[in-house]
Formats: structure tokens, sequence, C-alpha cells
């Protein structure tokens, strides 16, 4: 994070291949699988089915619940509200649309079939094919970490809110897995968009940072 804060070219390359990446994969799944399950799919489902217990489906189901869009836009909204929304809420909106703009035409594009119902712990319908969730995660703690480490001063408040835009970042994609409502390759494209999203955002955002510290 801190190198493509630094060298925000860098940050363009992540975005072109990520985007690059989130097409061929969804390119290979039409050609070869005709948007239905892939062996990694059917082997990563069997493998979370297999670890499920009471506990962890709790855990799991509130974690999930966290890339939720009632959640992602309550947090939008709130750091629109604050003061400080040109450092936070504004950026994080944008980039929260961005990535609605480009995960939600895919979903009715491809119209790909969840697993069954069978499978789900948790309440969800529509296509499956990207995960909203993984993608919209991402793109909302990982900015927000971004965004985190370059304006908060206090350094306590700003590890532990680091800390908890990883964690989510880091769980909510696979959550989606656990709880059934998706596939794996869903969840891979979302999280490549993602990244290529938050990429994007950062050299739109260093830039403008630049321009203004040379005023």
């Amino acid at each position: 994070m801190n190198k493509l804060m630094k060298k925000p070219i860098y940050a363009g390359y992540v975005a072109l291949l990520c985007f690059g990446c989130a097409g061929i994969l969804t390119y290979l799944l039409v050609s070869a699988y005709n948007m239905g399950p892939t062996p990694l799919d059917l082997a990563v489902l069997e493998f979370m089915v297999s670890i499920r217990n009471d506990f962890l489906n709790v855990v799991v189901a509130a974690i999930t619940h966290c890339g939720d869009t009632v959640t992602i836009v309550a947090l939008c909204a709130i750091l629109v509200i604050l003061p400080t929304r040109k450092k936070y809420g504004f950026p994080l909106t944008l980039a929260a649309l961005t990535g609605l703009a480009i995960y939600k035409p895919m979903k009715h594009i491809f119209l790909r079939a969840r697993p069954d119902v069978m499978y789900h712990i948790v309440e969800q319908g529509g296509y499956s094919f990207p995960s909203g969730h993984s993608t919209s995660s991402i793109i909302v703690y990982g900015l927000l970490l971004y965004l985190i480490r370059k304006h908060c001063k206090n350094e306590r408040v700003k590890n532990v809110l680091s800390a908890v835009c990883i964690f989510l970042a880091c769980l909510i994609p696979p959550s989606r897995l656990y709880v059934g409502v998706h596939w794996a390759t869903d969840v891979i494209c979302g999280i490549f968009i993602a990244f290529g999203v938050v990429s994007l955002a950062i050299v739109i955002l260093e830039r403008i940072y630049k321009k203004n510290e040379s005023l």
C-alpha cells in the first residue's frame, strides 16, 4: 500500500492488470464452461460445506453481512455526513458506485446461477457472477484503509481502524463461499474488479493531492 502511495504509476499498472484478469476469467467461464461451475468451484464448495459447524455458521454469517448493500450504503452515508467528507466520504462513495457500475451489469449479462439453495446459510437472491459483496467490500474497506493511512494523525486510532479494514476486506470474500451463495470464480472475479477500482482510485487521488500541494 505504501509503495502504491509513493509511486501511483504502479497503481495504474495494477488496475490494468486486475481488469485484464477479470476479463480473461470471464471469457474462460463463458467459452469453456458456459457460465456453469468449474472443477475449482465444485471443490471449494465441497470443502466449505465440510468445515461448517454451528459456531462458524453464526460468526461467518455476521462477517458476510458486513458486506451487505445496506451496510455499505450506511457506512458511505455516515462518512459523507461527517466534516471529513472530502477526505473519506466522497472518494469512498464514488469508488463504491464505480464498482457497482461494473459488477451489476455483468450479473445481468451473464445470468450465472448461484449454488443450489440447499447450500445457502444466508438468504440471497439474484445472479451469482461476479460477487457483489466481494467487490464492494474490498473497494470500500480497501480504499478506506488507504485513506486512513493517508489522513489519520492519531497512530493508535490509525492502527486500530486499519486492522478492522484489513480484517473485513480479507474475510468477507471467502465468507461468501462459506455461506454457500457464490462459486469461487465469482469471488475471484469480484476481487480482481475491486483491486482494479481501488488502484485506479489511488492514481486519481494521488494526482489530486499532488496538485493541491503545488498550489
